[in-house]
């Protein structure tokens, strides 16, 4: 078989609701009694990524923890070739370490954005807090939103693994994307899935096929002025929202906001949510 024999820098987003096998809430949140069967699950797939991506030599992986509290994967079972970002908050959040020196973006665990039909663990950053985030006209996920903080530095989404809805998804943003379809689901919790030693050797080989046509992939981006629109989950936690300077109320539960930076209006959009998380309560 033959391999590119260049130096590459890849950056790697995991999230957990889109790995292999899981498909119940237990296996996705911390204190449930099968969350360490979950983080085994997950880090198997980054890990299948990884060993894809070191059949290229002279590779650097920097691996950026994504879920929740983001410290899902334990250190010490990822692949030693790579460096783990982990922890929260993070000024990037799941793209935390993104930057115009890499080659290449892999998504890997994803999920489809709120609403989706048979979308498993359907939802946008914080499924309670938010019913939708709309850029530029355009309704987006957390595949979407990251997608274009990559793009932001110059960097394409090249590979991404996750259910069939999330990989539909981000075929219309991204054409040339490869995907693995790990998962498809029967409901919102429940899917048909791969075995994940089958899964794992889809994602191996997957990222192999996507950084080898990585020049073919354009990066994913917004043009400014970046308009955002958020939809929150009741009005009191819009009325909360209202406060941020260069908001505007589009309705109840509708916050407009428009700036000249994707980033500044990424920023924007985790402090609401802050603040939203803070009224609900």
């Amino acid at each position: 078989m033959y391999y590119l024999c260049i130096k590459l820098k890849v950056f790697l987003s995991v999230d957990i609701e889109g790995i292999s096998g899981i498909t119940h809430g237990s296996q996705i949140s911390a204190g449930q009694p099968d969350y360490d069967k979950g983080r085994a699950l997950m880090v198997g797939d980054v890990n299948a990524a990884i060993e894809g991506a070191l059949t290229l030599t002279e590779v650097e992986i920097v691996v950026s923890d994504g879920h929740g509290s983001m410290c899902n994967i334990k250190p010490e079972e990822l692949h030693e070739a790579a460096m783990l970002i982990r922890g929260s908050p993070k000024p990037l959040t799941m793209m935390e370490g993104i930057d115009q020196s890499y080659d290449a973006a892999l998504f890997i665990g994803y999920h489809a954005k709120k609403g989706t039909k048979l979308g498993l663990f359907d939802h946008t950053i914080s499924g309670g807090i938010i019913d939708s985030i709309t850029i530029n006209g355009l309704e987006v996920g957390e595949t979407g939103i990251n997608a274009a903080i990559a793009g932001y530095y110059g960097v394409p989404l090249i590979f991404l693994s996750g259910d069939l809805a999330v990989a539909n998804e981000v075929k219309a943003l991204v054409p040339n994307i490869i995907t693995v379809v790990v998962k498809e689901a029967v409901s919102r919790t429940a899917a048909k899935c791969l075995n994940p030693k089958q899964a794992r050797k889809l994602i191996k080989e997957g990222v192999i096929e996507a950084l080898k046509k990585r020049k073919s992939i354009e990066p994913f981006r917004f043009k400014p002025p970046i308009e955002m629109r958020i939809k929150y989950g009741n009005t009191l936690m819009a009325d909360a929202v209202e406060f941020m300077p260069s908001t505007e109320r589009v309705d109840g539960r509708t916050i407009k906001s428009v700036f000249n930076d994707y980033i500044k209006a990424f920023r924007a959009a985790r402090a609401s949510i802050y603040i939203a998380s803070a009224v609900s309560r």
